[in-house]
């Protein structure tokens, strides 16, 4: 079956498409979980140290929103976080019920081993594409968020469009 403007996303194609990108962010994924695998951490730990290096100082409330989780499912998340040195919370002046998360020297080091290792695997798969091919999956991609996800986007990347133009699609 061949595609063009007519006939550009038919049913065989669709599922073949998903099957691409879900084994494809599986992939990359999976080359992150074995950096944290080698210092004893998993995935939704990386999740966290994610949204505090890009929002230092975060509450809890703010991972959540980030991540769309519950308060516990994440909460033995941070107790090993923070127990094992990774990240540190300081309380809030103002409100002293609520706190501010931080990596620590350690939390940016675990951040940083993830993201080179799966940064080298994207540049490897980019140069595969070509840089157009890699242009036009950012822009697919941020077209199939709704619009609930791309306020999630906002959360930790406000105002950076990589790839996009100024008019996002």
């Amino acid at each position: 079956m061949s595609l063009d403007e007519n006939n550009l996303c038919p049913e065989d194609h669709a599922h073949w498409l998903f099957s691409v990108m879900y084994l494809g962010y599986n992939s990359l994924l999976e080359v992150g979980d074995e950096y944290l695998k080698s210092i004893g951490l998993r995935r939704p730990h990386f999740r966290v140290l994610y949204v505090l290096q890009r929002k230092p100082g975060a509450t809890i409330r703010e991972v959540l929103a980030f991540l769309n989780i519950t308060q516990q499912s994440i909460s033995p998340i941070i107790k090993t976080l923070i127990g094992d040195g990774f990240i540190t919370q300081k309380e809030d002046l103002k409100d002293r019920r609520s706190r501010h998360l931080y990596l620590t020297k350690k939390g940016r080091t675990a951040w940083r081993g993830v993201i080179d290792t799966q940064t080298e695997y994207l540049k490897q798969a980019y140069q595969k594409a070509g840089f157009e091919n890699a242009k036009g999956y950012a822009h697919t991609a941020y077209a199939m968020m709704n619009e609930k996800n791309q306020q999630q986007l906002e959360v930790v990347w406000k105002n950076k469009t990589y790839f996009l133009d100024d008019n996002k699609p």
